[in-house]
């Protein structure tokens, strides 16, 4: 046996036969691969789904669990149970590309020595419709990486104590144990929903704390500092209207969203970040971001014209949400860069925090500056310079002002 698909499942019933079915249409032989599906105590039709799935797939076994054990317990519980060379990973609500087995374990069986590999994969809406291309490199998620089984048993498995992000988990436990390739071949798709388990309170909180003390518990030195800058750090998304070269930039289409949106989307996902505020003198603006549940902050007409430096606006900001609370760090994330990620922002914050730099700034793989990101402490927030101590975080992320720029992204 070649590969074993790992799929834990709770109460996903309902996007369990498109994940089944292309789990069961890969160009890899079905002698050379076998599905292990662990339901973790659904309460919906998910195990008649599933048995009706087995009717015609010798190669799909079920593991029923007594009672709800989280996805890291079921997974380890699969693993044990496989006896094959590598392991896979696909969430029950996810799908992926007839040729993800296939290509993922070629590549392993020429690079004997690394743990793992991970491909790249495309965003899907509930109407499967594909947005965008997301690097697992700089985006990392828990599916679509094949394990080294036998290695991946020696270094511990995932921790039984986090329910969730027992990806994340692992990556900073192991360290540079942690030797895993990417493929740039989007062969996964992660489909976007309402119950997505990043949208869970406890995934964002409980976890979030979990993952922050297994970062920053070895820099005792720094502990009191790294709590006082993390304890209100707050993003701004500076996006007014009037552009000219690209009429509406930041209201326009990418991806099937405003480009606002994926600035927007993937703040939200920071393990750091407080508060999200847009600052526009656009009403539509204002009100697209408040259907988006964050603050929003009316910018003045003197600070609204082409003229205006990004950073007199994030001052501004700044003075506004500081009549109630001062913030810890500023986080300044780009509108007109929608291929930037969460792992891009958190970076950021982790480099000025484990530095101590009074700011760090985002740069391309040429080294330029690319105004995505920028983070500062409080005080450093209203120099009209870069200040001294300035770190810089390479994340390639675009800047699009003209039509012409939108063909740095893909399937835009």
């Amino acid at each position: 046996m070649i590969v074993s698909i790992i799929i834990t499942n709770h109460n996903y019933g309902r996007f369990l036969h498109r994940c089944l079915r292309s789990c069961l249409s890969q160009s890899l032989n079905e002698n050379s691969y076998e599905i292990i599906i662990v339901d973790d105590k659904s309460k919906d039709d998910s195990i008649n789904i599933i048995k009706g799935y087995q009717k015609f797939s010798k190669n799909l076994k079920l593991l029923i669990n007594k009672k709800n054990l989280g996805v890291a317990k079921s997974a380890n519980l699969a693993i044990k149970k496989s006896k094959a060379k590598y392991i896979v990973r696909v969430d029950s609500d996810d799908y992926v590309n007839n040729q993800f087995l296939s290509v993922l374990s070629s590549y392993m069986n020429d690079h004997d020595g690394i743990l793992g590999v991970s491909c790249d994969y495309f965003l899907v809406g509930e109407n499967e419709n594909k947005t965008n291309i997301m690097s697992s490199k700089d985006n990392p998620i828990s599916c679509g990486i094949m394990y080294d089984r036998k290695k991946l048993i020696k270094y511990g498995l995932y921790n039984p104590n986090f329910r969730h992000r027992e990806e994340e988990e692992l990556r900073v436990r192991l360290g540079k144990n942690y030797n895993i390739h990417n493929l740039n071949f989007p062969l996964y798709r992660y489909q976007l929903h309402k119950k997505n388990k990043t949208k869970l309170k406890d995934y964002k909180k409980k976890y979030n704390k979990k993952i922050y003390d297994l970062k920053f518990s070895r820099n005792i030195s720094l502990t009191k500092k790294i709590k006082k800058l993390t304890r209100n750090i707050i993003a701004i998304i500076p996006a007014r209207s009037g552009s000219k070269r690209l009429k509406n930039k930041n209201m326009y289409n990418v991806w099937r969203k405003p480009m606002i949106y994926w600035s927007l989307f993937e703040a939200k996902k920071s393990s750091y970040i407080n508060k999200i505020y847009v600052t526009s003198n656009s009403n539509k603006i204002l009100s697209f971001a408040k259907k988006n549940k964050v603050n929003v902050i009316k910018r003045p007409k003197q600070l609204s014209d082409d003229k205006t430096i990004k950073m007199e606006a994030i001052n501004h900001a700044v003075k506004v949400i500081s009549k109630k609370s001062r913030p810890s760090l500023i986080v300044s994330i780009q509108a007109n860069s929608p291929n930037i990620t969460k792992n891009d922002i958190d970076r950021c914050i982790e480099h000025l925090i484990l530095n101590n730099n009074n700011e760090v700034i985002s740069i391309d793989s040429k080294h330029n500056q690319n105004g995505a990101i920028r983070v500062l402490k409080y005080p450093y927030n209203f120099e009209r310079n870069l200040s001294s101590h300035v770190g810089v975080v390479v994340t390639n992320t675009a800047d699009i002002h003209t039509k012409k720029d939108l063909k740095k992204l893909i399937y835009a």
